[in-house]
């Protein structure tokens, strides 16, 4: 089945079924399944044909929604665009896709819609909720709103798609920090649905608050899993306003959530998260990074069993989801990112390509359906990633006697200080374990006698909460010498991106400044 396929099932199934809460706002399948058929119709008109890229920029909403299954109902492949990156970055990306359009909204684009498609050959058109008067597009490029939209026919389009179609490129940074865009065939997507909704077991009367955007592949599946079975997506864009989102899980009634590690650090630490019964909520699902054990526990040990936690791991060229640990595991098994999800296998492998023993560390490898075909215009990557039809991570990693895989770190957040390798993650967990630390980040700086030295950034709940011997003094009781921070930073905010992780990159910088 085709990703739109997922959509049409359902509408047909439950037409009058939501699909979308947003605000005060409701969207039944059968509404979402026909405003996407006109803009797929429109999208025709404009000559989008069997393959071709159309970026998509919109906040999560009705218009992603809707673009998001307008532009695969038309045969074209989805290039999802972050509108928290700048203008630069949005016509790189436009440009290294070869999109031939862009389905936007005057909230998004601005005043710097010009400036975002100058110079990329390939674009014809924008489609847009609306004009803004100060517009002023090239010739070449054909403007059309919303009211276009509206006038074409909501009857579905009958195009043959393969698994091997290509449905969306996401765009993620590679080895050497440059965006590289993650190629998704029809095929991957359906296949890592269908892997996700095999263990988390989602229904019709299942909904999630969603706070994670729909152009992350986390967000992604959230989108996917619950339009396949016909659940609902409450979504939340006011995460700066933690308690604001916090009510609305609960007057929504949702029965699940799902969030990166700082997503649970802020809830825990600036709302009444831990403090409510939730009667509702079935689950939780945290990926998008390690998760600290204090605070998985924290969690756990606050909210009723009934709520299970779903400690997962996963990657963008993975379609997201690689693994999961079992809930009723996860305190035998803590730490542990788990085992493969059905459907993918999960090993750790040697450099020469052999399996670790028990106990070794090694690269994290994954091999399924849900594999991408390979970064966009870059053989080079995708030859250091795919190798015989295997994905290798960059994650080091070890295996214990039951298979359950432990992450080490990210290869190139390892810290060479001395003649050691040391674990920055190891080291966050252990600062992490403090009452006083919302979040904690670890990272090398150059050293002339060492090569790296060890310096940590530290968010704490208050001013009051602890001081840096405090911080020292717990590592050191903890920590192997060699593994102890030199310097302990405590700042106000941790540099994240959008998807809520940490930027590890602009924190090297600013020291080196």
């Amino acid at each position: 089945m085709s990703v739109h396929g997922m959509l049409e099932e359902s509408a047909r199934r439950s037409p009058g079924a939501i699909l979308l809460s947003h605000g005060d706002q409701r969207y039944s399948y059968g509404d979402v399944d026909a405003r996407a058929n006109r803009l797929a119709a429109l999208l025709r008109e404009l000559g989008v044909a069997r393959g071709d890229r159309v970026g998509l920029l919109a906040d999560n909403g009705i218009e992603y929604v809707t673009g998001f299954f307008g532009v695969l109902k038309a045969g074209g492949c989805v290039v999802a665009l972050n509108s928290a990156n700048k203008a630069g970055t949005q016509r790189q990306l436009l440009a290294d896709s070869g999109a031939v359009g862009l389905v936007t909204r005057v909230a998004q684009v601005r005043r710097d819609l010009a400036e975002m498609i100058d110079g990329c050959a390939a674009l014809r058109f924008v489609v847009a909720d609306k004009a803004a008067p100060n517009w002023d597009l090239p010739a070449s490029v054909r403007l059309l709103v919303a009211d276009d939209v509206a006038t074409r026919s909501d009857e579905g389009i009958d195009l043959p798609i393969d698994d091997e179609d290509l449905a969306a490129i996401l765009y993620t940074s590679g080895s050497t920090g440059t965006p590289r865009g993650a190629t998704l065939t029809h095929g991957n997507l359906g296949a890592n649905t269908r892997q996700i909704l095999d263990y988390l077991h989602l229904t019709a009367d299942d909904s999630v608050l969603v706070v994670l955007p729909f152009h992350y592949s986390f967000g992604n599946s959230l989108l996917l899993t619950h339009v396949k079975t016909g659940g609902r997506l409450v979504v939340e864009n006011r995460f700066a306003f933690p308690q604001v989102a916090l009510d609305t899980l609960g007057e929504e009634r949702c029965t699940g959530f799902s969030g990166v590690p700082s997503t649970y650090a802020i809830l825990c630490s600036k709302t009444d998260f831990l403090g409510r019964d939730w009667p509702h909520l079935r689950y939780l699902t945290q990926a998008g990074g390690a998760m600290a054990p204090a605070l998985v526990l924290r969690i756990r040990d606050a909210l009723p069993e009934r709520i299970r936690l779903f400690i997962m791991y996963g990657q963008t060229e993975g379609s997201a989801r690689l693994s999961y640990l079992p809930p009723e595991r996860l305190r035998e098994k803590l730490g542990s990112i788990g085992i493969g999800i059905p459907g993918v296998s999960l090993t750790v492998r040697r450099e020469d390509g052999g399996e670790c023993d028990v106990g070794e560390v090694g690269e994290i490898v994954a091999a399924g359906d849900n594999i991408m075909r390979g970064y966009w215009n870059d053989p080079e990557e995708t030859a250091r990633v795919l190798k015989n039809g295997r994905l290798h991570t960059g994650d080091l990693g070890r295996r214990d006697e039951d298979g359950f895989i432990f992450v080490v770190d990210r290869l190139k957040n390892m810290i060479k200080s001395g003649a050691h390798r040391v674990s920055s993650k190891e080291i966050e967990e252990t600062i992490l374990e403090l009452p006083g630390v919302v979040e904690a980040c670890v990272i090398g700086v150059p050293d002339g006698l060492l090569g790296e030295a060890i310096e940590a950034y530290v968010v704490r709940r208050d001013a009051h909460a602890l001081d840096e011997q405090a911080v020292l003094r717990h590592c050191h009781a903890k920590l192997a010498k060699f593994k102890l921070p030199r310097v302990v930073h405590f700042i106000e905010m941790l540099p994240k991106n959008s998807f809520g992780k940490v930027i590890k990159s602009e924190l090297k910088a600013q020291r080196t400044e």
